[in-house]
């Protein structure tokens, strides 16, 4: 099938913000009193803020614990990018760029509200060049659910199945190959499970690398219709 559009997940796709996240969920387990494994992490990557608190309570026990510990994260978190700013990650930029040339179609799919959005693109220096975005407030259902994926298609006007799905979440991923699209994981804080592994289209280092994928795949199907 022709890759007629990408749509990208935003943390730990477009800006490098999981390693802060993670460096604060550090801060905040010293300050709170309280230890979170792998598991948690792994859970909460992807959700958005209609759900986390579920799994925040999930682990702590505490509902009101987890709405005071999201609240001080995440000004913590803005304390962080407001001083630091926010690292686009390798190949965003030429990606882009690939895919404007390619006249291939791009969306945002992003459990993070418009909000956030405006805020990483404008600390990050670079212009937002997504035309379509579907982001955590318009959906009812959280990754690994495929609504976000499936509404950013419809969006689009482009079928699900031409189209490919940049994540680094095993949320994301899963909801990915739920939706029906090409689903391809780039890892950044968590690793590929063997489902994972088994089932995704693709597992790439890089977005560079996804620029070759999308061209060998689109290229060899082009070549298929001329003969």
């Amino acid at each position: 099938m022709k890759i007629s559009a990408v749509i990208f997940d935003m943390d730990g796709v477009i800006f490098d913000t999981e390693r802060i996240s993670r460096r604060v969920w550090q801060l905040a387990e010293k300050e709170f009193h309280i230890r979170l494994d792998d598991e948690f992490f792994v859970q909460i990557m992807g959700v958005n803020h209609l759900h986390v608190f579920d799994i925040y309570t999930k682990f702590l026990g505490d509902y009101e614990l987890g709405k005071t510990i999201f609240e001080w994260r995440h000004g913590h978190i803005k304390e962080i990018i407001d001083t630091e700013g926010v690292i686009v990650k390798k190949g965003f930029n030429e990606i882009i760029s690939y895919l404007n040339r390619e006249n291939i179609h791009q969306a945002l799919a992003t459990a993070s509200y418009p909000d956030r959005v405006a805020y990483l693109f404008e600390k990050s220096g670079i212009k937002n060049p997504f035309r379509v975005m579907i982001t955590g407030n318009m959906i009812q259902h959280s990754k690994p659910d495929p609504e976000i994926y499936l509404r950013a298609a419809a969006e689009l006007g482009i079928p699900i199945t031409e189209c490919m799905i940049i994540e680094d979440s095993i949320n994301g991923i899963r909801g990915g190959i739920a939706s029906g699209a090409m689903t391809v994981m780039v890892p950044d804080m968590v690793s590929p499970t063997e489902e994972i592994i088994r089932e995704t289209f693709s597992i790439e280092n890089s977005l560079l690398n996804v620029i070759d994928l999308i061209e060998a795949n689109n290229h060899e199907l082009d070549n298929l219709i001329s003969y």
